[in-house]
């Protein structure tokens, strides 16, 4: 399950158990805090709401409402329109702010190897002309052969259309990603974690991210990706 997913059906219901969904925050410790914050967040508001009237308010209130009618309407609608603004507004403003946040693709890249793991138990013997026929779509294509290439296939790359490929190192498989560059990314040259080493560069029109256990692997790949990946003008 990819963030996007997993957040949207967390926003409709935090308290789904689905299996989907426990194995994508077991194997994320962002989307396990997300997820909390989320199920904290529906409790409070299932209290707020569950808060009892004090006794006598409905008739006061049907009271007030029979005196002054049409003065209760007026206010209740500049009130009911002063609400709605002030939550489009902020609203506007969370998005627009979240919208703008960097993205780390180097620690994305990590996560996305984990979570698609599946992609490194998979030979497809993918051809070169398929891969070409992805990468088009970018803009781009590879000049000539970059040996075994286990799996290719697109991916969301948070939000972004980008192509996931796992290909022959030399010392191991190495996952490769391709994402077409956006104003908020951030890329580091290297970057690792306990398991993983990773490798990331800013091309003409996307960015190469390797990721290996092995950094001689590594470097080989990178070196020989660059010197055949050619970019339309």
């Amino acid at each position: 399950m990819d963030d996007l997913e997993f957040r949207r059906t967390i926003y409709a219901d935090p308290n789904c158990d689905s299996k989907a969904l426990r194995d994508a925050a077991a194997n994320d410790p962002a989307k396990q805090q997300f997820w909390e914050e989320m199920k904290q967040l529906d409790k409070e508001l299932l209290q707020t709401a569950r808060v009892p009237l004090p006794d006598g308010l409905a008739q006061r209130l049907m009271l007030k409402q029979s005196m002054q009618a049409h003065k209760q309407q007026q206010r209740r609608r500049r009130w009911h329109l002063s609400i709605a603004a002030s939550v489009i507004v902020l609203f506007s403003v969370s998005l627009t702010l979240w919208q703008k946040q960097d993205v780390d693709l180097s620690q994305h890249a990590l996560a996305h190897v984990y979570h698609d793991a599946n992609a490194l138990q998979v030979d497809e013997n993918v051809p070169l002309e398929q891969i070409n026929a992805k990468l088009a779509s970018f803009g781009g294509q590879f000049t000539d052969d970059i040996g075994k290439v286990y799996y290719a296939n697109f991916c969301d790359f948070n939000r972004v259309k980008s192509l996931h490929m796992v290909i022959e190192g030399e010392h191991g498989k190495v996952t490769v990603f391709v994402i077409p560059h956006k104003d908020n990314q951030t890329l580091e040259a290297r970057f690792n974690d306990r398991q993983y080493q990773g490798r990331g560069m800013a091309l003409q029109q996307a960015n190469l991210i390797l990721v290996g256990e092995d950094q001689q692997s590594l470097q080989k790949v990178q070196d020989k990706l660059q010197g055949r990946m050619l970019f339309s003008a």
